[in-house]
Order: C-alpha cells, then sequence, then structure tokens
C-alpha cells in the first residue's frame, strides 16, 4: 500500500507539472517577448517604464517659451510665458517613448520575432490613428505637433501612450518585472507625499532658496526672490501643475495602494504603504480635490464589489480591514470640518442658475444688450469735428429709452427702472473714440469707429473682437454645477457634432470652444482666464481627436475592464499576479471616473498608461493560475 500510494503521489506531482507546463505555454504564447521564463528582472528593458512612472512625474523645470496664439482675439499680445511642469515632461516623456520603439524594432529585427498582439490593441491602434490624422488635417496643425501653453499634450504624446502601453506588453516578462515597477512607483508616491506635506503645512520646499534653484537655471538665480512660486495658501498641487491633477493622480495610485496593503505578506513593507497612502491623502486634502476623493470611494466600492466572494471567505480579516478604511474617512472628515460631507452635499446640490446679463450683441448698426429678457438697443454717435459724443437708447420694440446725461461727453445714466444703474460713458481708446457700459458694478467697452462702422468689444487684452452667445446643451441653465464646469461642459458638448470622424486635433481645444463668448464667461466666473480644457476627460478627446476615437478609447479601456471582472470576480487571489491585476483594475479604474471631472495631463496621464499596459499583461499571466486554482 505504501508504494501504491507513492506511485500515486509521483503521478499526481507529474500531472502537476504538466499542468504547469501547459500553463506556461499557454501564457507565455499570449504576448510577444514574455516566453521567457526566467523569473529575473531584465532592467535594460525596464529602465524606460521605470523612468516614467517614477521619475517623469517629479520634473519641475523652469522653460521660457513662446505661443503662437497672440493672432487670436480673445489672447494678449505678449507671446512669451513661463512653464515649469508641463514642457519638460513632455519632450522627456517624448524622448523615452523613441526610445522604446527603437529598442521594439532592434529586438524584432535581431530575434527574427513576429511582433504579436491581442484582441484589445486593435481599438488602441485605431485610438492612436485617429489622434494622428486628426493632428495632420487640423488648420492648427501647429499647436499639435508642438503642444499648446498649459496642456503641452502634443500629437507624439498621445502617439507615446499608445506605444507604452504596447512595449509593456511585449518586455514585463516575470514577477520581479512587475515588482521593480510598483515599487518603483511606491517609492515616487512616497517623494511626492513628503513634497505635499510641506505644502499643506505651508511650508513649500518649492518656496526655499534651495527649491527655487533646483527648478531654475543659474542665470534667474540672481532673482530668485521676486520668483513665486504657490498655489494659494497651503494649497497642494506636487509637481503636478494644477492641484486638480493632484486628485486625479491620488484616484490612480490609492485604491491601487489600498489593495497592495491589503495583499501584502511581507510584514516590513505594510508601513511603507500606509506612509504612501498618508501621503497622498494630505495631497488629496490640501488639493481641495472633491473629484479625487469621490474617484477613490467609487473605486473602492466597485473593487468591494468584485472581491465579494473573497471577502466572505476571509471575513475574518475583511471585515476590520473595511472598517478600519470607513473609520479613516470619518476621522479625515472630522479633523477637517466635515470637508468631505460639504464637498459631497455641494456635488449633490443641484440648483438652476439665473442671470441678471444674458446677452450682448456687437451688431452692425447697434448695441444690443440684453437684462432679464428685457433688451436695450445703443447707438453711439461722434461729432469728429467738434469731438462731441451722444448716444440714442431703444427698447426692443424700437421705442426710446429715456436717459440723463449732466455734461457734454459726460456719463449718461440709463432712468428706465428695466435697466437700473446702466450707465454710458464715452473714453479714449486707441486714439479712438469708445464707451463704457457699467452693468450691475462691471464695465464693458465697446466701439464702433473702425473702417467697417461695426461695433466691437474691447477685451481685456485690448483687442477689438465681436461678442458672441455659444450653443450650449445638457447643462444649459446649471452651469455653476460641479465649480463651474457646467458652463464648459455645456458649451463644448455641442462641438463633438463637429468633429465625428475627425477632432480639431491633439491640444486644440482653446481654439475649438467659443472663447468669444464673453457675456457667458463674465458670468460663470471665467472672464479673465482662458480655457484650454474641458475639464472631463471624455470630452477632451471627443473635440480633439474625433467621437470615433473616443470611442475606441472607450473600447480598449472597456475590454481590459470587463476581461479583468470576468477574471477577479472568481474571489481566488492565491498567485501575486491576481493580487496585483485586481490593484491596478482598481487604481486605473478610479483614474476614468476622475477623468468625468478632469483631463488628461501629461503629468498623470503617462502613469495611468503604464499601468494599463502592465495590468493586461499580469491578467495574461494571473488567468492560467486562476484556471489551474479553479480545475
Amino acid at each position: 500500500m505504501a508504494v501504491k500510494h507513492s506511485n500515486k503521489r509521483i503521478n499526481n506531482h507529474k500531472q502537476s507539472q504538466n499542468k504547469d507546463r501547459k500553463f506556461n505555454k499557454h501564457n507565455s504564447k499570449a504576448y510577444g517577448y514574455a516566453a521567457n521564463t526566467n523569473q529575473k528582472s531584465n532592467l535594460f528593458y525596464l529602465l524606460p517604464i521605470i523612468f516614467i512612472v517614477a521619475i517623469l512625474p517629479l520634473i519641475v523645470r523652469l522653460k521660457d517659451l513662446t505661443t503662437p496664439l497672440s493672432k487670436y482675439p480673445w489672447h494678449s499680445y505678449d507671446n512669451h510665458y513661463s512653464d515649469f511642469f508641463l514642457y519638460y515632461k513632455q519632450w522627456y516623456f517624448i524622448s523615452t517613448v523613441v526610445i522604446m520603439l527603437i529598442i521594439i524594432i532592434v529586438k524584432t529585427y535581431l530575434d527574427r520575432n513576429v511582433l504579436k498582439f491581442l484582441p484589445i490593441f486593435v481599438p488602441l491602434a485605431i485610438y492612436g490613428i485617429l489622434a494622428l490624422l486628426s493632428s495632420l488635417f487640423t488648420e492648427y496643425r501647429e499647436i499639435s505637433l508642438a503642444g499648446i501653453r498649459g496642456q503641452h499634450e502634443s500629437v507624439f504624446v498621445l502617439l507615446g501612450y499608445c506605444i507604452i502601453v504596447y512595449y509593456v506588453y511585449l518586455f514585463v516578462q516575470t514577477e520581479e518585472d512587475v515588482r521593480l515597477i510598483l515599487n518603483s512607483l511606491l517609492a515616487s508616491i512616497i517623494v511626492l507625499g513628503v513634497l505635499g506635506l510641506t505644502q499643506y503645512l505651508g511650508h513649500d520646499f518649492f518656496a526655499t532658496n534651495f527649491g527655487k534653484k533646483l527648478i531654475t537655471p543659474s542665470i534667474y538665480w540672481n532673482s530668485l526672490d521676486s520668483l513665486q512660486f504657490t498655489m494659494g495658501e497651503n494649497r497642494v498641487y506636487l509637481t503636478l501643475y494644477n492641484p486638480n491633477y493632484v486628485g486625479v493622480y491620488a484616484s490612480l495610485v490609492v485604491p491601487l495602494l489600498l489593495l497592495l496593503t491589503v495583499f501584502c505578506k511581507k510584514i516590513w513593507l505594510i508601513p511603507v504603504y500606509l506612509l504612501a497612502i498618508a501621503g497622498m491623502f494630505i495631497g488629496l486634502l490640501g488639493s481641495l480635490s472633491t473629484a479625487g476623493i469621490l474617484a477613490i470611494i467609487v473605486a473602492m466600492i466597485f473593487t468591494l464589489m468584485i472581491l465579494w466572494r473573497y471577502l466572505v471567505n476571509y471575513f475574518y480579516l475583511s471585515i476590520p480591514i473595511i472598517l478600519a478604511i470607513v473609520c479613516s474617512f470619518l476621522l479625515i472628515n472630522k479633523a477637517t470640518d466635515n470637508y468631505l460631507i460639504k464637498q459631497f452635499d455641494e456635488l449633490t446640490d443641484i440648483q438652476r442658475t439665473n442671470n441678471n446679463l444674458t446677452d450682448i450683441k456687437t451688431l452692425d448698426h447697434e448695441l444690443e444688450i440684453t437684462y432679464k429678457g428685457n433688451s436695450l438697443k445703443a447707438i453711439f454717435h461722434v461729432d469728429e469735428e467738434y469731438g462731441i459724443c451722444n448716444f440714442e437708447f431703444y427698447d426692443d420694440a424700437n421705442e426710446p429709452i429715456s436717459s440723463s446725461m449732466e455734461t457734454i461727453n459726460g456719463p449718461v445714466t440709463i432712468l428706465d427702472e428695466r435697466f437700473p444703474e446702466f450707465v454710458f460713458a464715452p473714453v479714449r481708446y486707441d486714439d479712438l473714440f469708445a464707451f463704457e457700459v457699467t452693468i450691475d458694478n462691471y464695465k464693458w467697452i465697446f466701439t464702433n469707429q473702425l473702417e467697417d462702422g461695426s461695433y466691437y468689444y474691447i477685451n481685456r487684452y485690448g483687442k477689438y473682437d465681436k461678442i458672441i452667445t455659444a450653443p450650449s446643451a445638457l447643462f444649459t441653465g446649471y452651469e455653476k454645477y460641479a465649480s463651474g464646469r457646467g458652463y464648459i461642459w455645456s458649451r463644448t458638448i455641442p462641438l463633438l457634432k463637429d468633429n465625428i470622424f475627425l477632432g480639431s486635433g491633439a491640444d486644440t481645444y482653446a481654439l475649438e470652444f467659443p472663447q468669444q463668448d464673453y457675456v457667458n464667461r463674465y458670468n460663470y466666473g471665467y472672464i479673465d482666464q482662458l480655457l484650454t480644457k474641458p475639464h472631463s476627460l471624455y470630452l477632451q478627446i471627443g473635440v480633439q481627436t474625433g467621437v470615433l476615437s473616443l470611442i475606441a478609447f472607450l473600447t480598449f479601456y472597456g475590454m481590459y475592464l470587463v476581461s479583468s471582472i470576468a477574471l477577479y470576480i472568481r474571489g481566488r487571489f492565491k498567485s501575486y499576479y491576481a493580487k496585483v491585476g485586481i490593484a491596478i483594475l482598481a487604481g486605473t479604474f478610479g483614474y476614468m471616473i476622475s477623468g468625468i471631472t478632469n483631463d488628461s495631463t501629461i503629468t498623470v496621464a503617462p502613469v495611468f498608461w503604464i499601468l494599463v499596459g502592465l495590468g493586461i499583461v499580469v491578467n495574461c499571466k494571473a488567468k492560467p493560475y486562476i484556471l489551474q486554482e479553479a480545475a
């Protein structure tokens, strides 16, 4: 009997080995260069990936630049601007992608290897092709190829996102590869967390002389005291340019870190994860990014739904962990004077907006102002021989409107109660006669003294421009929703119908958005801002690279999402790959949620695309283990 039992064990062992070989064979065929089963990491191939996830987000350096936007009436005459966060990130990213592309080509040539693809790369390729075509055929090609101020996400960056996904797919081969990438990301997160703490406490590292010298060329060192580098009182922005992007970054990495902490078996590593999570939460609170907090909550609820079988099986561990997370949120909320609850209430408090001033039309023969539903038509006359100015006023029925003028060329006050405290005053601008209109204590300047005799608005840059009323959709009447995003969204959605097949080109949103919608920009707090982004990843893609490219992008991520859910809902997380896979899924899902109210940015998006590529690889690796466990 002992011999039979021993033979049975030998047979079982052989069967297990055969199974493992089959799984490894299946796994190695799943993607290109991952056929190597050696568990050691190939650092050479991983260095570009590590640079993008760990070093690229940290790059901050002053660069003086020029922009070609001064030719537009809604932009200032000054073409010069300074950038700290975006320009160098863009070009270091593009340079790294070029290196990746060279490695792929050389490796393929030397190994005589035929590049392999998964079906998921079809929509990714379509997205990249449409982004390229949109940028080549746009009238704003110069911007698309170089990137615009405040964004610097050119077509080469968009193509780079596609390439890095495929590069990760080809060259990440072992558990050690995955660990090295994630540990590099962890180190970068900790550095950002420390930096965020200095900003949160009001002692921004970049505001110190050493910090300033670190991020500026030596020619500026004699004037460091004049260099202002803050985002407001204790506002956390890390190295990510905009505090909102801190929320985007946190929505990507916090769910990832939370899951890695839960599954971590190395006791010494747990405090490191917790330190990184704490740093991100401090930065998140200091950034005042409500969207980031909500994205994390949604991502974790989504993940718990997938993990329900695992949570039930290990209830003695899962219940304390869930309670700890809930208690942490409650404590953070209490410590911040109910900040989280207040922000949630604000988000759900949807109120209709009613504005007094709803329209100004700069017409050929008159200026028409609509105030509380009533129209005032103003005609400006100039007697150039005597230098005397006067006005005529009519309502929408062409009936005269009474007014009062105390002195020649003095202010004219409207006496009609429909237009309370309206004051018209002749002024001189650029050696031209113009007039100033005061409405609700805000001054508008117009003239009809240009060659065509038409009425023009003189904007804050001193340029002559026509006022338009942009078409709106969906959020009409609710423009103040989500801190004014409702206005941007309502004026962006109508742009989609003109950008179905091909978009306006990478980084050209500012040129497509109706910047001349001055009245509504005034009503919703954007009169002094250049709107370069729609505050939505999905609207950004739809306008810039086209609605079809947006569908391709959503299909790409949707395929990853669905395949991941189908894989991990089985509830078996015994392998390292399965644990990492669900963690990456949680993080990228959080990013996609935050994308509803935030844009793609060169400061965060490269990390997202690397993690999606890593998630695809890990899913391929995890699948045979999960199937084996289920057998």
